[in-house]
């Protein structure tokens, strides 16, 4: 299947991150709930801008399509790369607190993997990084940040 098909199957809708995704379980979520889990789609050219899960971890599991490389600042400023795909890596948590963004490093075809997110995913936790703040905290990931932040 193509991303299209993948997009029409699963009923995905635009991510206000980017790419396209679906909750599958939790989408009436409330504080209480143990988990929640999406399908996230990323396609050629789309990038999950860099954000941050204040007080939960997020599990990404790779599912189908091509590989995907989750950008991970970690709790001492360091950059860490994650390469998911059905080849190699095909799973990886990012920590709450954690900055992370992603990006399919051949720009070709999609990208489709579930997210996990424990305790369930609330838009309390989530936090849009900012280019400029970002960019001040870790200005040695210019290049990366400038790449992958909405604004």
């Amino acid at each position: 299947m193509d991303a299209c098909e993948y997009i029409e199957k699963l009923s995905l809708v635009p991510h206000p991150e980017g790419g396209y995704y679906r909750p599958v379980v939790g989408d009436e979520v409330s504080d209480k709930e143990a988990i929640s889990s999406i399908y996230y789609l990323l396609t050629g050219s789309d990038v999950s801008a860099f954000h941050r899960l204040h007080d939960v971890t997020e599990i990404w599991y790779h599912q189908a399509g091509e590989a995907v490389d989750i950008y991970v600042i970690d709790g001492k400023g360091d950059l860490v790369v994650h390469h998911l795909a059905n080849d190699g890596e095909m799973q990886v948590a990012i920590l709450p607190g954690q900055w992370f963004a992603a990006e399919i490093p051949s720009k070709q075809g999609f990208c489709l993997v579930g997210c996990a997110v424990a305790p369930a995913f609330t838009y309390d936790h989530f936090e849009l990084a900012k280019k400029s703040n970002l960019l001040r905290q870790y200005p040695q990931h210019e290049a990366i940040i400038s790449r992958l932040c909405k604004s």
